[in-house]
């Protein structure tokens, strides 16, 4: 045999070479996927949009001037949103539904001074702080991660619900100003609320 053909022998195939880079290529890819799996979807940014809004509105009336129309109604809830900010923009809202999505923050509720009724139920909210509204009659904010009632001082506010939190209320933590009605928790009886207040647990 020559040297020659020996040369040849010793050489690895070029397509077994190219073939085996691939597949390494793919093994590194699929790791890859793997890896991503672990990380739920639920935490990818999700901010609310505008063709969101356009399915979510409804319910036309008459701005506070009564010379113009604005939509008064949203719901957009499961939609995964992590983001409200565009919110910001639609302060003729008076009835808000983000329930059952991935929110940490709600200050951009703070521009809805006309807001009566909101509904942000089964986020990952751990505060319900915002400023005061002036006409809020109606908040939920059960199955969060709620542990103090800070920032909850709307003046027409009558009935909270916080239901499904993660502590047990203190007996001096909630103290609603203006004519608060009715208080909503998961813990029967220990809250204390005045004589005024009616107190649902259920």
């Amino acid at each position: 045999m020559s040297d020659e053909d020996d040369l040849e022998d010793s050489e690895p195939d070029q397509d077994d070479s190219e073939k085996e880079e691939d597949e390494k290529e793919t093994e590194e890819g699929e790791d890859y996927r793997k890896e991503g799996e672990e990380f739920p979807e639920e935490w990818l940014p999700t901010p609310l949009t505008e063709d969101m809004m356009k399915e979510g509105l409804s319910l036309l009336c008459k701005t506070g001037n009564g010379l113009a129309h604005a939509y008064v109604k949203l719901e957009v809830k499961e939609r995964d949103l992590t983001d409200i900010y565009l919110l910001r923009s639609y302060i003729h809202l008076r009835y808000v539904d983000i329930s059952e999505n991935h929110l940490t923050d709600l200050s951009p509720l703070n521009y809805l001074t006309h807001l009566l009724w909101l509904k942000a139920d089964g986020n990952r909210l751990r505060s319900a702080q915002l400023n005061e509204l002036p006409y809020l009659q109606i908040a939920s904010f059960a199955y969060n991660q709620i542990t103090d009632t800070e920032g909850i001082s709307h003046p027409r506010l009558e009935t909270l619900n916080l239901k499904g939190g993660q502590r047990r209320w203190p007996s001096d933590l909630i103290r609603l100003p203006g004519a608060a009605t009715t208080c909503m928790t998961e813990d029967r009886g220990c809250l204390f609320l005045p004589q005024s207040w009616k107190f649902i647990t259920t």
